[in-house]
């Protein structure tokens, strides 16, 4: 009779795949609890690689915002700025895009910053919330990005220059995401939505 070796390599090498899986309604249970873990770790990782994308732009040299891509209908520039002598300061004029009137807001001047003033030639991002159409001056646009809701941080006044409850977060402790809905919420701006001469639904 042949003696049975005692290594656990070699008994190894003999099983298969199928030996190692469990049977029977136990093996079911296993499966199914597998199956549902495994399917939990991977929405999550999807969730938080597809995130909530983003324009990256600058108010100043320093300071970085960001907007919601599904709030940009698009980024424009060299582009006729009408005055106003009526409107407030944080309203310096209009534009003609395609025919509609939208007003421009200079967030600089909106929350009081220290400096207001911007290049020759500032970027113009036009937005959309509130069922109003508006654009607002940018120094630069920088890029674009994905942030997570669940992992902004809460906005501190020492990185931002705007309020925290205008914004909806950190990403990355450097840039500011807005909260483009409470801004145009505020009562001074609602104000500026009953001017007639302009199309605020764009």
């Amino acid at each position: 009779m042949k003696k049975h070796k005692d290594n656990v390599g070699a008994t190894n090498q003999s099983l298969s795949a199928a030996d190692l899986m469990p049977v029977g309604k136990e093996a079911e249970r296993v499966l199914l609890e597998r199956a549902q873990r495994y399917s939990k770790l991977t929405s999550e990782k999807i969730k938080h690689v597809e995130g909530i994308p983003y324009v990256k732009f600058k108010l100043g040299s320093n300071d970085t915002y960001g907007i919601s891509f599904s709030q940009v209908k698009e980024v424009a520039r060299n582009v006729t700025l009408t005055k106003l002598p009526w409107a407030p300061d944080f309203i310096p004029g209009i534009i003609n895009r395609r025919g509609n009137l939208l007003a421009i807001l200079d967030l600089k001047r909106f929350f009081s910053f220290t400096d207001t003033t911007y290049k020759d030639d500032p970027y113009i991002i036009v937005i959309a919330g509130s069922d109003i159409t508006i654009g607002i001056f940018a120094d630069s646009i920088e890029d674009s990005d994905i942030y997570d809701p669940s992992s902004l941080e809460a906005p501190l006044l020492a990185v931002t220059a705007i309020k925290p409850e205008y914004l909806l977060g950190l990403h990355r402790g450097v840039t500011s995401i807005i909260n483009v809905d409470t801004i145009l919420a505020n009562p001074r701006f609602l104000q500026i939505g009953q001017m007639k001469h302009m199309n605020w639904n764009a």
